[in-house]
């Protein structure tokens, strides 16, 4: 699979039963929570986050909480340590870092050093819709941590959200906590929300990439060329996207700096 990357590119191979949808478009069958947005035709908008008080509780809350993930995850560190150093402290070892990112998914709503309500009420009001962060299909109300090394492949293959049915009608959000800058945060081909289906070769299942496998499906090939950008929010920044954009393949280009962003959706009250 490539892709383009401002004057560069990636490429890599994935795995998996190739499925080719219908000459649709699904983000125009669902609840596309972008549609009556300025912003829709590229598909995402970065937006100031929270208050600066607010945000200095929420960002000193999160370097805390991911302390605590490496301490369940059998790894001590000082009070001291910075999370951007987090390659240094695992090095090679990629059985430990699979460890410590089984402490950082599915955390749950309470985990967060801020109410919920005040994340869903800066979301709501971008989107313009009330929302919340609970998943109609079963209740969860979670989010989790992206932790990705520099030049290590910590990191989806290119796919929609949406082709999971538990993401469909959601919104996403992206704020970055350490490390992420215009070498290393998250990919996204705008606009290609309204791709229809049949132009897209996809994994039927969740793709495998590099051995490993994910539960979404991953992009195989494109019939119309994927141009991805890398938006780059800024410190107490959130970008917030459709979950039918195609994104995805964000190898961390930084050489000596871990990059750790906040993850979590929201859907319609």
């Amino acid at each position: 699979m490539k892709a383009r990357v401002g004057f560069g590119s990636i490429d890599y191979k994935v795995e998996g039963e190739p499925f080719v949808g219908r000459n649709e478009v699904l983000a125009k069958l669902d609840d596309d929570l972008t549609s009556r947005r300025n912003w829709h035709k590229q598909g995402y908008v970065i937006k100031k986050f929270l208050p600066s008080g607010t945000y200095l509780q929420f960002h000193g809350g999160m370097e805390e909480l991911f302390r605590k993930c490496l301490s369940r995850a059998g790894v001590e560190v000082s009070s001291n340590f910075k999370s951007s150093n987090y390659h240094e402290l695992v090095k090679s070892n990629y059985d430990l870092h699979l460890k410590v990112i089984e402490q950082t998914k599915l955390l749950q709503w309470y985990d967060l050093p801020i109410h919920v309500s005040i994340i869903e009420e800066v979301v709501s009001e971008i989107v313009s819709v009330p929302v919340r962060s609970i998943k109609p299909m079963n209740g969860e109300r979670v989010f989790h941590f992206r932790v990705v090394r520099p030049g290590e492949p910590d990191f989806n293959p290119l796919h929609r959200d949406a082709w999971q049915a538990e993401n469909k009608g959601a919104i996403n959000i992206y704020v970055p906590l350490v490390g992420s800058n215009q070498n290393s945060s998250l990919l996204l081909a705008p606009g290609s929300h309204l791709w229809p289906e049949h132009r897209i070769t996809r994994t039927k299942e969740g793709a495998v990439m590099n051995g490993v496998k994910f539960n979404v499906p991953g992009v195989i090939d494109s019939q119309i060329p994927i141009n991805l950008e890398r938006p780059n929010p800024g410190i107490n920044h959130v970008m917030v996207f459709s979950p039918y954009l195609i994104h995805g393949g964000a190898i961390n280009k930084n050489r000596r700096t871990t990059r750790i962003s906040l993850e979590m959706r929201f859907w319609r009250k």
